[in-house]
């Protein structure tokens, strides 16, 4: 037998030698693991004695929570709760109405409108000098929707002598049309009487809108 054939011999059985050390140490590690994992279960899980009335605690489960009081009665507050209700619906409303007078009384057609008192004669031998909306707070009273080309409008104004209420009607067939004026009075209550005065009939302008 050759010299290096008994060199690989020697040293193949040498890595066998070692191979089957390292199993053995491998397998009794493996045993001594699992003898400890089976005495720590048995310490965990043995027999006590209940204590405060609590269940035993199996397994190393959390422990459950209760809550030793009543539960809340969900319709104790409803009166109030309606009240609260009520109240919130009406300022929502009442918000909505301002926003939209608001709207309508920054309008181009209401602008157009004071503009025209202001130069027309009859409104100021009705009113006087000065006119403009009767209060800081104007309220447009009716409609003014000038895409559908509905206006039926009336709110009140002032002068430096009289106070009155200005009335608007007008409609259109669509887009492509002029507003057709059916209504624009001037009315002013007098001492003895209302006095209506037809704004179309102004001798010096003529209002278009």
């Amino acid at each position: 037998m050759s010299l290096s054939l008994r060199k690989s011999l020697f040293s193949m059985s040498r890595q066998v030698v070692c191979l089957r050390r390292f199993q053995i140490c491998t397998r009794s590690f493996q045993q001594e693991q699992g003898k400890e994992q089976v005495n720590l279960f048995t310490s965990n899980n043995s027999a006590q004695p209940f204590q405060g009335g609590r269940k035993p605690n199996f397994g190393g489960s959390k422990p459950q929570i209760t809550v030793d009081r009543e539960l809340p009665y969900p319709y104790k507050k409803r009166d109030e709760n309606r009240i609260y209700f009520v109240v919130f619906a009406v300022g929502i409303t009442l918000s909505c109405l301002v926003i939209f007078n608001y709207e309508k009384s920054s309008s181009p057609i209401i602008n157009s409108i004071l503009y025209y008192l202001r130069r027309s004669t009859i409104a100021q031998d009705a009113l006087g000098k000065d006119i403009d909306f009767a209060s800081s707070w104007p309220w447009i009273w009716g409609t003014l929707n000038t895409v559908q080309g509905k206006i039926d409008i009336k709110f009140k104004v002032k002068g430096s002598e009289q106070k009155g209420w200005l009335i608007l009607k007008a409609d259109r067939e669509s887009k492509m049309h002029p507003f057709v004026i059916s209504e624009f009075v001037l009315e002013v209550d007098t001492p003895d009487s209302k006095v209506a005065y037809d704004m179309r009939l102004d001798p010096e302008y003529e209002f278009d809108l």
